[in-house]
């Protein structure tokens, strides 16, 4: 008689190592395939790793259900903002009527109709900002310093793209992009545990406040067609937002918007240079960059954690979660999991059991085949998933037209990660390095 297979111990120090922050998913197949509801006692939370927990969790996460994103008792004596860099947002409002109205007035602008008339807008920063890169490539070959066209799609592109971006939208003076770009690091930086970037965070928030005291004045008085003015004259169920609710919510783009989708750009771009067939698939047809968006964050998205609590005891993935237990639901394990997708981790936007089309915010089976889950589900579904999407894919595609012949410079590059501990941020390329050809 052949004997059990005894199940490997699994220590929650794992999840703080370094090789996990270079990658973690290793360690997340472990969890799947022995204890897909694993407790982690150390950062005292119960990890879901598998697909189908995960979505288990998303429904039961409805109002009265069994699972909430909410921490805080919206009447208690919390004061919301107070521990988080940028100030009061749904964010930090976790549930109920107050988070409800916040999003519903905001929402629709980075959806349908309404977040076409934004497009130029991505269009022309894009432009503008390639524009700039090839001038100096070309010049830096003319003058002998590069023997080739080179970029740190990073450094030189992606991180400043969706800020620059934001603040088109807003319709913030543009000699101030660079000045809203040093407020996005430490914002965002901010949204670690670490304490001194927590409090180089609360400084830049109360100078964006500061910063946007005037404008949104001026945009009462004499609104245009900025998202500033569509803030201060939006209202839903008679009521309007206020001065500092209007401040919260552009620092909530702006790290909201920011981060996730440089790195989403920087990860498409990765993923391509290191499965070249498919790179030169999309070259000749690049209405395939979409689907390049769509694997992405299935195989590796920025977004690998969404938070919840357990409101009441209950079960999930047949293991007993306590009341009031913390739930780490995590994405990026359960776009890996093999019970669902095939070849999990091969990068490829021609699989066959892969939904494609647009986003599913409220079902996660279409036409026989999953969703990604790296927009979340349900009721807190990203409400920037759109503008995303259109930000990535349209600057994807216009790259394409630029970056001839590319090919990633050989020098160290550790690829996707997490950032460095106590620091915020999303998993993502902290530098890309690329060659190309200039005609």
């Amino acid at each position: 008689m052949t004997a059990p297979t005894e199940a490997p111990i699994i220590e929650p120090g794992e999840f703080l190592t370094e090789d996990h922050r270079l990658d973690p998913f290793p360690l997340y197949k472990k969890i799947r395939d022995w204890e897909p509801v694993y407790h982690d006692r150390l950062q005292n939370r119960f990890f879901v790793s598998r697909y189908e927990d995960i979505w288990d969790a998303y429904k039961r996460s409805r109002p009265g259900g069994d699972f909430t994103r909410g921490v805080y008792d919206m009447q208690g004596k919390y004061d919301f903002g107070s521990e988080s860099p940028l100030g009061e947002t749904i964010l930090d409002m976790g549930e109920g009527p107050e988070h409800r109205w916040s999003r519903g007035i905001v929402a629709g602008e980075f959806v349908g109709k309404k977040l076409v008339t934004w497009l130029p807008v991505i269009e022309e920063t894009a432009a503008e900002m390639i524009e700039q890169f090839s001038q100096e490539a070309a010049e830096d070959l003319a003058s002998g310093i590069a023997k080739t066209g080179e970029i740190d799609l990073v450094t030189q592109f992606s991180q400043r793209f969706p800020i620059r971006v934001i603040a088109g939208m807003l319709g913030l003076p543009r000699e101030d992009f660079d000045y809203f770009e040093s407020i996005y690091n430490t914002l965002f930086a901010g949204m670690g545990y670490g304490r001194a970037y927590f409090r180089s965070a609360e400084k830049a928030k109360f100078a964006l406040h500061d910063y946007l005291t005037p404008i949104i004045a001026d945009r009462r008085a004499n609104p245009r067609t900025d998202l500033i003015s569509k803030f201060v004259t939006a209202e839903m169920s008679g009521e309007m937002m206020t001065d500092h609710q209007i401040k919260s919510f552009v620092a909530l783009l702006l790290v909201g918007g920011g981060d996730t989708t440089h790195k989403a750009i920087d990860s498409m771009w990765w993923n391509l240079l290191n499965n070249y067939e498919q790179y030169e698939a999309v070259r000749e047809n690049p209405e395939l960059m979409d689907r390049v968006f769509t694997e992405m964050l299935r195989f590796d998205g920025s977004n690998h954690y969404q938070p919840r609590r357990a409101t009441r005891e209950t079960e999930l993935g047949n293991r007993v979660v306590p009341y009031g237990a913390n739930v780490a639901l995590c994405l990026g394990s359960g776009n890996r999991d093999e019970r669902v997708f095939k070849d999990p981790d091969q990068f490829n936007i021609f699989r066959d059991d892969l939904y494609f089309g647009k986003e599913l915010r409220v079902g996660y089976w279409q036409d026989g085949v999953a969703s990604h889950l790296g927009f979340g589900q349900e009721r807190h579904f990203c409400m920037g998933y759109a503008m995303a999407r259109q930000e990535a894919v349209m600057a994807g595609k216009m790259l394409l037209q630029v970056l001839k012949n590319p090919r990633l410079k050989d020098v160290p590059n550790d690829g996707i990660v997490f950032p460095p501990p106590g620091k915020g941020g999303v998993r993502g390329v902290t530098h890309l390095e690329i060659e190309f050809d200039v005609n």
